[in-house]
Formats: C-alpha cells, sequence, structure tokens
C-alpha cells in the first residue's frame, strides 16, 4: 500500500465531520459523515487492490463515481429553492443515472471507464452548483449576506472545481481513459490529487461552518 496525498485529505475531512458530528446531525450535512464513510472505505480497498477483477479496477470506479454524483446532486439540489429549477433539476439527475446504468451494462461493459455517462454527471453538476451561486446572489445582494460564512458556499466551490476538473479532463483525455493508457494514469493522478485537495479543503471549512444555533437558508 502506498498513501496518497488525496487520501490524506478524505481521512481529515471525515475527522471534522466527525469531531462537528452535533452540528452536522442538526442539518442535511448529517449524511457527510457515512457518505465520507463509504468513501474512505473505497479508498481504502483501491489502495489494497481489494475491489479489481483480472487486474481491472473499472467496475468499482463507476460504482463509486456513480455514488458521488446522485450525493453531491442530489444534496445541492436540496439546497435550491426554486422549485422549477428543482424539478428540472430532479428529472435530469435521474436521466443522467438511468443513462449511467444502460450504458454501463448493456452497451459499453462494466469492465470500462464508462467515460461518457462521468463527462455527462459533471455537466450537470457544474449546471446545478451554477444555479446555486445564481441564487446565492440574488440573496445575498438584497440582504448584504456574508457568503464566506455559509457552509453550502464552500460545498458547492468545492464541488464546482472538483467536477469542473474532471469534465476538462475526460472531456480532453476520453480516448486515453478508453484505451487505459500509461500517460493518461500519471496525467489523471496528478489531476486528481489536486482536485481533491480542493474539494476536501471546501468541505473541511464547509464543515467548520456549521453552527448549532443558525439556521441554514442556503
Amino acid at each position: 500500500m502506498t498513501f496518497e496525498i488525496y487520501f490524506g485529505f478524505e481521512l481529515f475531512a471525515l475527522f471534522i465531520a466527525l469531531v462537528k458530528y452535533r452540528s452536522l446531525l442538526e442539518s442535511d450535512y448529517k449524511f457527510f459523515i457515512p457518505f465520507l464513510v463509504v468513501i474512505v472505505l473505497y479508498e481504502t480497498g483501491s489502495l489494497y487492490n481489494k475491489f479489481s477483477i483480472g487486474n481491472n479496477n473499472m467496475l468499482a470506479t463507476n460504482f463509486i463515481t456513480t455514488v458521488e454524483f446522485a450525493f453531491y446532486s442530489f444534496f445541492i439540489r436540496n439546497m435550491l429553492k426554486s422549485p422549477f429549477y428543482k424539478k428540472v433539476i430532479l428529472i435530469t439527475i435521474f436521466v443522467c443515472l438511468g443513462y449511467n446504468i444502460i450504458n454501463q451494462f448493456f452497451i459499453q461493459g462494466i469492465l470500462k471507464l464508462n467515460v461518457s455517462a462521468i463527462i455527462l454527471q459533471t455537466i450537470v453538476i457544474i449546471f446545478l452548483t451554477g444555479v446555486y451561486f445564481w441564487e446565492l446572489m440574488q440573496v445575498s445582494f438584497s440582504n448584504s449576506l456574508s457568503i464566506v460564512k455559509l457552509p453550502g458556499f464552500w460545498l458547492c466551490t468545492g464541488v464546482l472545481f472538483f467536477y469542473l476538473g474532471e469534465f476538462l479532463f475526460f472531456a480532453s483525455f476520453s480516448y486515453m481513459a478508453y484505451k487505459r493508457s500509461y500517460d493518461y494514469y500519471l496525467l489523471y493522478r496528478m489531476i486528481s490529487d489536486i482536485a481533491n485537495a480542493i474539494l476536501y479543503t471546501c468541505l473541511i471549512i464547509s464543515f467548520l461552518c456549521l453552527n448549532p444555533i443558525r439556521k441554514l437558508s442556503i
């Protein structure tokens, strides 16, 4: 087993979530505790090569990317105020998940990286965070709201940077990913470390911003 930088950020995010569990339990952020436990367990198994099938771990990778997409998309959707956008996004999420399953099991195969579904997921998440920031700007301009104190701001900032990096990477190197190029793997590891560092740093700040006596309105 070799210790990966991104794994350290994930472990620290889980540690902070457990330290702040009282605050998390009073909001929807309580779901981050089991979610981060799943992520850490997955990463631990991956580092020990426990999920490989014939030296291929694409099935586990496709599964965890789908879990991450579902979790973040539903979580951020619940923070939105507009009924119209919430309805549109809910339909979009289920369409995306449906395409993911169909492509993986009936078209592409379970032992190949589901690149097209990943790209589609990143587009949905980028749009979703964009809607959140648009609504946040409406509130902050009218109420002089300090957005840097809002957990949702840091959460969506981290998610946006992470999935924007995923989109640019997979859209640019999808052929290398499909062919499982070694150069692709090295490049992916470097970009993934940076993207995960940004994501989990923002998550940690988000948890630290949680206040059990303050209602989280956005």
